[in-house]
């Protein structure tokens, strides 16, 4: 059912944990699953360089905020933000049809912590 990259990154997740001082916190929930992400990150000069998560959900949710981590690690805010549903499922290799919404509660994470409202995921 999950391909390498989603086993990969469910058995051995990213940036768990959390920060004592982070400048910024994006918690999100998804509301038809209960999937919970919460990331919280570092920034400096606009970008982030460091981002720590924690997940409770199904394997789709905790691999694909684990990649996610990666993903917005070391970029400005403004491109991370940008990223989309469609990237972020191709970067996990793809994801079942009805596990996809389970992916994107850690990008409702992201555009909490950051004010961004017009690309929410429900």
């Amino acid at each position: 059912m999950y391909n390498d990259i989603v086993k990969d990154h469910f058995a051995r997740p990213r940036n768990v944990g959390e920060m004592k001082r982070p400048d910024v916190v994006g918690r999100a929930k998804n509301e038809v699953d209960g999937d919970q992400v919460q990331l919280h990150f570092q920034i400096e000069d606009d970008r982030i360089v460091d981002v720590k998560m924690k997940v409770m959900g199904c394997v789709a949710a905790i691999a694909s905020a684990s990649l996610f981590t990666e993903l917005i690690k070391g970029k400005k805010i403004e491109e991370a933000i940008q990223i989309t549903k469609e990237e972020l499922n191709k970067e996990l290799g793809g994801l079942p049809e009805n596990k996809i919404r389970c992916s994107l509660t850690c990008i409702d994470a992201l555009q909490a912590a950051f004010g961004c409202e017009e690309q929410k995921i429900t």
